[in-house]
C-alpha cells in the first residue's frame, strides 16, 4: 500500500480548493467504514469502547484524568467518560463549533461561529456555564497566553478575554488567521494572518513584531525550544525564530501542508496534502522523502513510541514505522478529522461521523 518515491515533487492545489476539500467533510453521507483487510488490521490495538458525539467532530480535543471532552459541527459540547465512551453531560451553543475546545484547570471554553459568534466558559464536571462572551465569529483555536484566553475572529479582529470572567481586555485588528496562538515567551504570543506574522503582547495586545509571513498557515505551530516549525498552504515547512519572527530555514515539499507536523527529538515529521511522508532535520530543514500515501492525509501525524499515525480522507488510521512501512490500520468513518490523543497507555482516534475509540496498545 506504500509506493517508495523517486519521481520529481509534484505542484500542489490552490489553499482555496484544498480547504474547500477539508470544510466539506463536515456533511458526511457516506456508509458505515468497511474493515481493513486482516492481515493489516491485526496489529491494531483492540478497543476498549465505541462511541459518537454528534455528527462532525472538530480539532481540538482535550481531557482530563477521567473524561475526555469533545464539540463539533452540531453546536454541542460533549463530555465523555475515558473508562466507558458514556456521555457525562452534552451543553448545546447557539452556534456551530469550528475550532474545537479548550480545557484549562475546572474550565471549559469553546468559541462559536454563524449565526452567533461567541465565547463560552463551561465547569468541566457539569458543564455548568460561566460566562459568555460576545467576540464574533471564532475563526481559529482558543489559546491561553500568560492569562489571557486569545480569541481570532472571521473579521481579522483578536481579543483578550480574561479567563475568569470573559471581560474583553483588549482588541486589536490583525488580519484573518486560522491558526492558533502560540506562546513566544516575554508574555507574547505568535499570531499568523494569511499574509503576516505577528509577536502581540498578551497583556495588552500591543503589536511587538510584525513580518512578512512565508504563505498561509492553517495548522497547529510546534514548538523546538526557541523555534517555530508549521507547514504552509505553499507546500512549505518552515522553521521562525519565535521572538524576532526571522525566517531559520525552510524546505519545500511536493504539496500543500495543510496539517501540523510531528517534533520527535530532533526530526520533524511532516505529510503533505496528497500524502508523501517527509523526515526533516529540526535543526538544519534537511529533508528526506520517506514514503507516498494513496490517499489524501487530513488529520496531522502523532508519534507514538517507534510508529507514526496518520488519519486520511479514505477513513483509515495507519500506523507508519520510521521507514515509512505499514505497521497496521483501523478504519473508521471517513474522512478522519482530528488527529488522534494520546493519553498515556492510551489512543483516542477520531473518525469522519463523530465516532470515537479509546485503544489500548
Amino acid at each position: 500500500m506504500l509506493r517508495w518515491l523517486g519521481r520529481r515533487p509534484r505542484g500542489g492545489l490552490s489553499l482555496a480548493a484544498l480547504l474547500g476539500s477539508v470544510n466539506a467533510a463536515c456533511a458526511n453521507t457516506y456508509p458505515a467504514p468497511r474493515p481493513p483487510p486482516a492481515e493489516l488490521s491485526a496489529g491494531a490495538p483492540p478497543a476498549a469502547w465505541s462511541a459518537r458525539a454528534g455528527s462532525a467532530l472538530t480539532a481540538p480535543v482535550a481531557a482530563d484524568d477521567s473524561t475526555l471532552f469533545v464539540a463539533g459541527m452540531d453546536r454541542k459540547v460533549y463530555a465523555l467518560d475515558l473508562r466507558t465512551g458514556k456521555p457525562r453531560w452534552s451543553a448545546r451553543l447557539p452556534g456551530v463549533i469550528p475550532d474545537g475546545v479548550l480545557r484549562k484547570d475546572t474550565l471549559l471554553y469553546a468559541g462559536t461561529g454563524r449565526p452567533e459568534g461567541r465565547v463560552d466558559a463551561m465547569v468541566t464536571r457539569t458543564g455548568r456555564r460561566i460566562w459568555r462572551a460576545n467576540t464574533g465569529n471564532v475563526s481559529a483555536p482558543l489559546a491561553l497566553m500568560d492569562g489571557t484566553l486569545v480569541v481570532q475572529t472571521r473579521t481579522g479582529t483578536v481579543l483578550g478575554l480574561d479567563p475568569r470572567t470573559g471581560v474583553i481586555r483588549w482588541r486589536r485588528r490583525l488580519g484573518i488567521g486560522r491558526a492558533a496562538a502560540v506562546a513566544a515567551g516575554d508574555s507574547s504570543f505568535v499570531v499568523a494572518t494569511l499574509d503576516s506574522l505577528f509577536r502581540v503582547s498578551a497583556r495588552d495586545g500591543r503589536v511587538l513584531v510584525r513580518r512578512r509571513s512565508p504563505g498561509p498557515i492553517v495548522s497547529t505551530w510546534r514548538l523546538d525550544g526557541s523555534r517555530l516549525l508549521a507547514g504552509t498552504g505553499d507546500s512549505l515547512v518552515v522553521a521562525i525564530g519565535s521572538d524576532s519572527l526571522t525566517e531559520v530555514w525552510r524546505t519545500r515539499l511536493d504539496a500543500p501542508v495543510l496539517v501540523a507536523p510531528a517534533l520527535v527529538g530532533d526530526t520533524v515529521f511532516a505529510v503533505s496534502r496528497i500524502g508523501t511522508v517527509y523526515r526533516i532535520a529540526a535543526g538544519t530543514g534537511e529533508t528526506t522523502r520517506v514514503a507516498a500515501l494513496h490517499w489524501p492525509v487530513t488529520a496531522a501525524p502523532v508519534a507514538r513510541d517507534s510508529l507514526l499515525l496518520v488519519g486520511g480522507a479514505d477513513g483509515t488510521l495507519r500506523a507508519l514505522r520510521r521507514d515509512g512501512s505499514e505497521e497496521w490500520r483501523l478504519a473508521l468513518w471517513d474522512p478522519v478529522p482530528i488527529a488522534p490523543l494520546l493519553l498515556g497507555d492510551a489512543i483516542v482516534a477520531f473518525g469522519g461521523n463523530g465516532d470515537l475509540k479509546l485503544l489500548r496498545p
